[in-house]
């Protein structure tokens, strides 16, 4: 007989033990997540119950099916950026749902979580039975796990504040900073912190208290007299009312993929449009018919030549995050970057790796709370002295992070390896060169650097011809090419 059990990287491990009554020694256990399982996880299953399959959501859309589901998301039902999410969370469990149902059809079906990319609704309608274990992380007792979500996001200050203000609950920022200055006699105000997104804005920003307790005070200027300015990860903090008397801009503060399909940055109030740091950025945003124009007070960022390492000793892995925003990511996505390092790190262990988990990765809604521990046990348990994780230490109060331990990391770096991070863009501004990294079956989401000439790896084998052909002439040249055409590209305007 066929079991197959459906969860997620939330449940722990240890409680599989209490899966025995619902099978049998015989029986074929297929096992189903949203995540890859590592190396050591596949270990103490078998132990548990001997061989099994082992299948996870990334195998059973292709691109093209993951844009769809993008797209399909932004429907009627759909009125603020948490409907969104649910909608595609939705839509992508009801399309795997009816491939799996089919593939299993005489199979035993049993549904152990309810998170981190899976829609429980969708499986019980199917068929699938609950069964509950032990979890790294209780979700609240509500009804539905869209309730669920939001009563999680609410411990969250800047998804308190997004949640609250799509709700027209306006309120005064969480004790963040206001800074004005004027620019071609108009005033300017930046809302937030500006750690994220300063070092793009060639405007001599000042804290200005007055403009605080204005802010505080819903005391508002004019769209004529004054542009209100803030980060994307900080725009909740903005709480200019959506008037057509007031200027908002939301300023591009990362990397933005000018392929990608999610369409959640639609979902902003009447009166705000987006400023880009270059034509890069604005490709994503033209993607979706978004208004966006080039911040006109931007620093030009020139990329410097890169400092090549004659032999490089040690590697900083900086990685992205991954959630239920768009159909096109997968939590495996993650998983298969950090296994493919391990193998680097086998296959060189004169190298040192530096693995820098994404700071979102440890929110429930978002990679997990037991994602970077997860990890640091697979590290451990390949007893490799090579690869480490980085010392950051992510803090869930918070969705703009500081920039002070990425520099700490760099330091330590001869080359930057991620997959679409704009850490990679960082490093090559402190002369450190770079490479993107693509494991999974979907678009490079770091096409906007890969079109310039900038090396993509698809697989280990493909990073380590990058570590040890860094030093050849011909590679460094092909680099060298592509650093010109980023800078000739930020010096354009369209």
């Amino acid at each position: 007989m066929k079991k197959l059990f459906l969860f997620s990287q939330n449940v722990k491990l240890s409680s599989f033990e209490n899966l025995k009554p619902y099978w049998n020694k015989g029986d074929e256990i297929i096992l189903f997540t949203t995540h890859h399982l590592f190396e050591n996880e596949i270990e103490y299953l078998k132990s548990i119950f001997g061989d099994f399959e082992y299948i996870c959501y990334s195998m059973f859309l292709n691109d093209f099916e993951q844009e769809e589901i993008d797209k399909a998301a932004d429907n009627e039902n759909v009125k603020d950026v948490f409907d969104y999410y649910n909608q595609v969370r939705l839509i992508k469990n009801q399309r795997i749902s009816d491939i799996i149902c089919e593939k299993y059809k005489d199979a035993d079906k049993y549904i152990l979580s309810n998170d981190l990319g899976i829609e429980e609704s969708v499986w019980l309608k199917k068929g699938f039975k609950k069964i509950s274990l032990e979890y790294y992380y209780d979700w609240p007792k509500t009804n539905g796990l869209k309730s669920c979500i939001k009563v999680c996001l609410k411990k969250i200050p800047f998804a308190v504040s997004l949640y609250r203000k799509l709700r027209g609950q306006n309120e005064t920022p969480y004790g963040d900073d206001v800074y004005s200055t004027v620019w071609n006699e108009k005033k300017i105000i930046f809302i937030g912190r500006l750690q994220r997104v300063g070092y793009r804005i060639g405007l001599d920003l000042k804290k200005d208290e007055t403009e605080k307790r204005n802010l505080d005070n819903h005391i508002y200027h004019k769209k004529d007299e004054c542009q209100y300015i803030t980060s994307i990860h900080e725009r909740t903090k903005c709480n200019v009312p959506d008037s057509p008397d007031y200027d908002v801009r939301y300023i591009q503060d990362g990397y933005l993929p000018p392929n990608y399909s999610a369409c959640d940055l639609k979902y902003i109030p009447k009166n705000v449009e987006y400023y880009s740091w270059d034509i890069m950025g604005s490709r994503h945003f033209q993607y979706h018919n978004i208004p966006v124009s080039i911040m006109p007070f931007r620093n030009k960022l020139y990329m410097p030549e890169p400092v090549f390492p004659k032999k490089v000793k040690t590697v900083l892995v900086a990685t992205s995050g991954t959630g239920d925003w768009t159909a096109q990511k997968n939590r495996s996505d993650d998983d298969l970057m950090v296994m493919a390092f391990v193998e680097v790190a086998r296959r060189l262990p004169d190298v040192q790796i530096i693995y820098r988990a994404h700071p979102t990765w440890i929110y429930p809604v978002h990679v997990g709370v037991n994602s970077i521990n997860r990890v640091a046990e697979y590290f451990e348990w390949t007893k490799l002295p090579n690869i480490r994780l980085s010392v950051n230490i992510p803090n869930m109060k918070l969705l703009s992070f500081p920039r002070s331990s990425l520099e700490e990391d760099l330091k330590q770096a001869d080359i930057v390896f991620g997959e679409h991070s704009v850490s990679m863009i960082d490093a090559a501004f402190k002369n450190i060169p770079f490479a993107s990294v693509n494991l999974t079956t979907r678009r490079d989401l770091f096409c906007g650097l890969t079109e310039l000439g900038f090396t993509s790896c698809k697989s280990a084998d493909d990073i380590i011809k990058v570590i040890n052909d860094i030093s050849i002439n011909g590679y460094q040249q092909k680099y060298l090419q592509a650093v010109k055409k980023y800078n000739e590209m930020t010096d354009r305007t369209e």
